[in-house]
């Protein structure tokens, strides 16, 4: 057991790292991409359970409360979408493109989001309850969104309801569980590293699965696959900024954490709900959403850490540049004492 909780811990170390080593596995190696489809159910389940262990071993954050995540609610499910379709509407799009930019934006924030969150640093329970929150009302919330802004689309959440009810459900009690039993899973769970080491086993499947679609797509059409793939990183990371700088008042945990779940979309859902309904370039956009999801973890890390790295540099740089002030000072004091008046 012990054993198993190491191999989590470092696999949710290494998180971002193993998020796009699974994107190019997927896109190499053909028949791994087809097994994990086959398993594709199961990693709904296991992000979500790593994302609920993940936030029950966190520490209580400061300042968390009902005025805040109904704020960080009403600007995830319903200001983003509004954004997006006041700048996206005017442009007049290819109808199949618009569709998917808005599909997107639709959907709840990724079912992995505390997970992601506790690797980057970030706050999980929030992020946590961002997801969960607008997940339980997707059924209603996206199918009623795509009418009013006119999505030609078929959305479809009945057939998915009981399932995102059943997913969450379980994964909340087994969480709760290991919570009360915590010194009988402790071997197991030793840390939130090792519980979001879950939820990466589960997006792992999911890079290696929607390679297999995304190679499709990208054979078809290279030219316009790789437009779609820089429009959803664009999205991915607008939202992101925007909501970072809309609550950096909150702080740069609580900020980031707000930009990490405005701009991470679970588009696997938005695309189960759309079925077989919606034209090639509509379900081409909304895979290639998968891509900065998995990818920018690691691209993010890489900049806090540059950043912390920096800030400690310019910490230990300032009491040698204060001390060096004072020596100089001290010397100018010291010669304006010795020189003879006139």
């Amino acid at each position: 057991m012990r054993v198993l909780g190491q191999g989590l811990t470092a696999i949710g170390r290494h998180g971002p790292a193993l998020l796009v080593l699974s994107l190019l596995l997927g896109g190499a190696v053909a028949p791994l991409a087809t097994a994990a489809y086959q398993v594709l159910p199961l990693s709904a389940f296991l992000l979500t359970l790593g994302s609920f262990l993940t936030a029950a071993l966190a520490p209580p954050e400061k300042g968390l409360g009902w005025r805040r995540i109904l704020l960080v609610l009403a600007w995830v499910g319903l200001g983003v979408p509004l954004l997006a379709a006041a700048i996206v509407l005017p442009l007049h799009l290819d109808p199949a493109l618009q569709a998917g930019v808005l599909l997107s934006v639709l959907a709840p924030p990724v079912g992995s989001a505390a997970a992601i969150a506790v690797i980057l640093g970030l706050q999980p329970r929030l992020a946590l309850i961002a997801s969960l929150a607008l997940t339980l009302v997707a059924p209603l919330s996206m199918p009623a969104f795509a009418t009013v802004l006119g999505v030609n689309v078929s959305i479809d959440m009945v057939h998915l309801a009981w399932r995102l009810a059943l997913i969450i459900g379980l994964a909340a009690t087994l969480a709760q569980m290991a919570r009360h039993w915590r010194s009988k899973v402790q071997a197991v769970l030793p840390d939130q590293s090792a519980a979001a080491g879950v939820a990466v086993i589960g997006l792992v499947i999911v890079g290696l699965a929607m390679m297999s679609g995304i190679r499709a797509y990208w054979a078809a059409d290279p030219d316009a696959f790789g437009l779609f793939i820089a429009a959803a990183i664009g999205v991915n990371l607008g939202a992101g900024l925007v909501g970072a700088l809309l609550f950096s008042s909150w702080g740069t945990k609580d900020g980031f954490t707000v930009g990490l779940v405005s701009g991470n979309r679970n588009v696997t859902l938005a695309w189960a709900a759309a079925g077989s309904t919606p034209p090639m370039a509509t379900e081409a956009y909304v895979a290639a959403c998968v891509l900065p999801v998995l990818a920018l973890p690691l691209a993010i890390k890489s900049v806090l850490a540059v950043r912390a790295q920096l800030i400690h540099v310019i910490g230990r740089q300032k009491p040698v540049q204060q001390l060096r002030v004072m020596c100089v000072a001290s010397s100018v004091n010291a010669t304006s004492t010795a020189s003879p008046e006139r």
